[in-house]
């Protein structure tokens, strides 16, 4: 395990607030460690070929676009 010191902006901090809440989670070490390995399964996933959809209530789907990740989704 390693210690990392960061600067987080109003922005950042507001982040890590409401993820811990909507994660039930204790801390913000460990939201920002969950953040980072849901974040990191989602992109191996569009790296190799797959597509992040939200399905609405009402039966639509939405393509959710990463910037920088494959996919030509314009």
């Amino acid at each position: 395990m390693k210690k990392v010191t960061m600067n987080l902006t109003d922005r950042d901090i507001h982040n890590t607030e409401v993820l811990t809440r909507r994660l039930n989670l204790r801390n913000k070490a460990s939201t920002v460690s969950s953040a980072l390995a849901i974040t990191e399964g989602l992109t191996g996933k569009i790296e190799r070929g797959g597509e992040l959809l939200i399905r609405k209530r009402d039966g639509s789907v939405e393509v959710v676009v990463i910037a920088g990740l494959g996919g030509d989704h314009n």
